[in-house]
């Protein structure tokens, strides 16, 4: 048995168990028919149609809890609105845009949004039969008790590895090289390659798209959103220290720069520590690496373009390494900081649970959203199948609708090849399911004591080997499943055919009319935004930093921008690729990323123009009207599925004046202008490579640019 079959096989005996237990209780004991099916049902949307449920056993026991609540509300509403088939389509239709909207709260939210669409579903159909909504809860509450039983004591899931110990192994592989890095920067050591290294691919393993979809931290709440923060803003500490590293590699000793640095390996060390024992509320003390970075900051000089790049990596460093540790304190419990010391980009630390939803809910309310997207096309598929199951009396209607969910893709690539694989896997089912059904005939023992060798089997195939599996193995349980509850014919496996092929075109056709494109056509648009918003914010920022009005922009809207791009891109990533050389979004990602984060340190640092503009002043701005006009470019090219015109950022830097004097009163202001304008022509040139795909070698740069990191 392979290690990743395994915990499939556990994961399938477990809902086998609990499903099995709660079905022949109801059927051969209580000779309540219509218990066992909710109690099967009720066990397999939660525990099979829903994304395994992670983490310690007692949040796995809480989120099995609330799920079985909230399905016995959906169970109760299709229960009622089965009064008609108009009533049924109108829930359809509210029901599956707020469960799907709802994925918008985190990716748990997301995992089990298919299993509490069955919920609905299965009871919005004929017979109307409000006076067995008891025998349905009763049956739904046994199953998720058993689930939650079986998930407890029966082969339970391994817990992983909590993402605050994995951002505290990347703090302390920061802190070590940064403490390497401070030796080198005082003329005594050469940091370790190979620490370099591990630093690196310790960093990329804590991308959000490397990590289990239930293990990102992206719901609303405080906690969550602080690990986010904590983890970007240990990402980007890791990238800075390697930075200041080599700029300042060779270009003998900076105590100064080296004491900064060493401060900051020990906030880190205590952030660390901080993040694996959170039930001890331990504070991370920032007074000294202030001081550190107070008078750093006083003692800075201009020099050359290396040294004013790694004045500003210094700088973002220790600001990146402060953004973490007040981040933490939503996670820890220490004391969190007053919200005049809170920085823009934490405001959460100081909102309650409501305004966090709120907020989260109302952001992506724009048709550019992909979770408002997804909600609108599976809400639409869903109603639109229900109604032709009504209008057309399809026996065993609810097949049709879990055929419409269970294949409906994010995009129109995506659902032409699942349609015909799962078709095949559907016909392959009902063949064996008909032959099954034909020689058992109504001997109702051996349906019995066969379910649960059918349901072990399909319940494993289907991960191991995708959705034509999945729906040959769900045809043959159904088939055994109902041949209990009622006597059939071989032609119920025909019924199971038709319908998953009326749900899928259903489904296809939906898909191909709303927002056909999904993540491949909406990431290039939001990575368009980005770079357009990234030019408004240059604008807005150099007039804050050089006093010199700039043109009429809108109210900067990056961080908006940044979202909207990074929820793009986490849906293109789960969609196929296109053939031959692919834009590498991630790159565009994580440049728009490091600009968000640098516009608000700079914000911070400055919070005011300068009192008077001088000539250096103007031409700051006049340097940055020229490298947001480039990334304006950039985005324009990128909106019409093009490359973005090559030497972008060579022409900007080109017409950069003399860098600045050391002696004019303003110079830190201007020292961090310059430092951050060759920044943006730097990640400019990253944005120019990643978009203009190598036709030679006929390679997705996007899965390159994984690979490499």
């Amino acid at each position: 048995m392979t290690p990743s079959a395994a915990p499939v096989v556990r994961r399938a005996v477990r809902v086998s168990v609990a499903g099995l237990i709660g079905f022949y209780l109801c059927l051969y004991v209580f000779d309540d028919p219509v218990a066992a099916t909710y109690a099967m049902f009720g066990v397999v949307a939660l525990g099979v149609f829903s994304a395994e449920v992670v983490g310690t056993p007692r949040r796995r026991s809480v989120t099995l809890a609330a799920a079985s609540v909230a399905g016995a509300v959906l169970v109760t509403l299709g229960t009622l609105l089965a009064v008609s088939t108009a009533a049924a389509v109108a829930g359809m239709l509210v029901v599956g845009f707020a469960v799907a909207y709802a994925g918008t709260g985190g990716p748990r939210l997301v995992g089990a949004a298919n299993g509490l669409h069955l919920l609905y579903v299965l009871p919005c159909f004929p017979p109307f039969a409000p006076d067995t909504l008891g025998q349905r809860l009763g049956g739904l509450a046994l199953g998720a008790v058993l689930l939650i039983l079986t998930d407890r004591y029966l082969l339970p899931p391994t817990s992983p590895e909590p993402v605050a110990d994995r951002i505290a192994r990347l703090a302390d592989d920061v802190a070590g090289y940064a403490t390497a890095a401070a030796q080198a920067l005082r003329g005594s050591a050469t940091p370790d390659p190979d620490r370099r290294t591990a630093v690196a691919d310790e960093a990329a393993r804590l991308r959000l798209t490397r990590m289990a979809t239930t293990d990102r931290p992206l719901s609303p709440g405080v906690r969550e959103r602080s690990l986010l923060a904590v983890t970007a803003g240990v990402r980007a500490a890791a990238d800075r220290v390697v930075a200041v590293a080599d700029l300042l590699a060779g270009g003998g000793p900076h105590p100064r720069t080296a004491d900064l640095v060493e401060e900051t390996s020990r906030v880190l060390t205590a952030l660390a520590r901080a993040l694996r024992e959170p039930e001890r509320s331990l504070p991370v003390d920032l007074t000294a690496l202030d001081t550190a970075l107070a008078a750093y900051t006083a003692a800075r000089r201009s020099g050359s373009e290396r040294t004013l790049r790694a004045g500003l990596a210094a700088v973002a460093l220790a600001e990146d390494v402060r953004y973490a540790a007040l981040a933490a304190t939503g996670f820890t419990g220490a004391p969190r900081p007053s919200e005049a010391e809170t920085p823009p980009l934490l405001w959460f630390l100081h909102a309650d649970r409501a305004r966090l939803w709120w907020v989260r809910l109302r952001g992506h309310l724009t048709p550019r959203s992909v979770y408002l997207q997804n909600a609108v096309r599976l809400a639409l598929g869903l109603a639109v199948a229900r109604l032709v199951a009504g209008l057309f009396d399809l026996s065993h209607g609810f097949w049709v609708l879990l055929a419409t969910l269970s294949l409906m893709r994010t995009s129109t690539p995506a659902d032409r090849p699942v349609l015909l694989r799962a078709f095949a896997g559907t016909l392959a089912g009902a063949v064996v399911a008909a032959g099954v059904l034909y020689v058992v005939g109504g001997d109702v023992d051996v349906y019995a004591w066969l379910l649960p060798v059918v349901m072990v089997v399909a319940f494993t195939i289907g991960p191991l080997f995708g959705v034509a599996a999945a729906q040959g193995g769900f045809t043959v349980v159904v088939a055994v499943l109902f041949a209990q509850l009622a006597p059939v014919t071989w032609r119920l496996a025909e019924v199971r055919l038709e319908d998953v092929l009326i749900g899928g075109v259903i489904g296809a056709v939906i898909g191909a009319a709303v927002w056909p494109r999904g993540g491949g056509g909406e990431v290039r648009r939001a990575g368009a935004a980005a770079l357009d918003a990234v030019a408004d914010e240059i604008e807005a920022l150099a007039a804050r930093l050089s006093g010199v009005p700039g043109p009429d922009v809108p109210d900067p809207t990056l961080h908006h921008h940044t979202l909207m791009l990074d929820n793009a891109y986490q849906q293109y990533r789960t969609e196929p690729l296109p053939s031959g050389p692919a834009p590498d979004w991630l790159a565009v990602v994580l440049v728009v990323h490091r600009q968000d984060t640098y516009a608000d340190a700079l914000r911070d640092r400055h919070p005011e123009p300068p009192v008077v503009v001088r000539p250096g002043d103007e031409a700051l701005s006049r340097s940055a009207a020229a490298v947001a006009t480039a990334y304006r470019d950039a985005g324009r090219a990128v909106a019409d599925g093009r490359p973005p015109p090559p030497g972008g950022a060579t022409r900007s830097r080109e017409s950069f004046p003399p860098l600045p004097g050391s002696s004019v009163e303003g110079d830190d202001r201007r020292l961090d202008g310059w430092g951050w304008l060759h920044g943006l022509c730097d990640d400019l040139s990253r944005v120019e490579r990643a978009l203009t795909p190598d036709a030679r070698t006929g390679s997705s740069q996007d899965g390159a640019a994984e690979s490499r990191a």
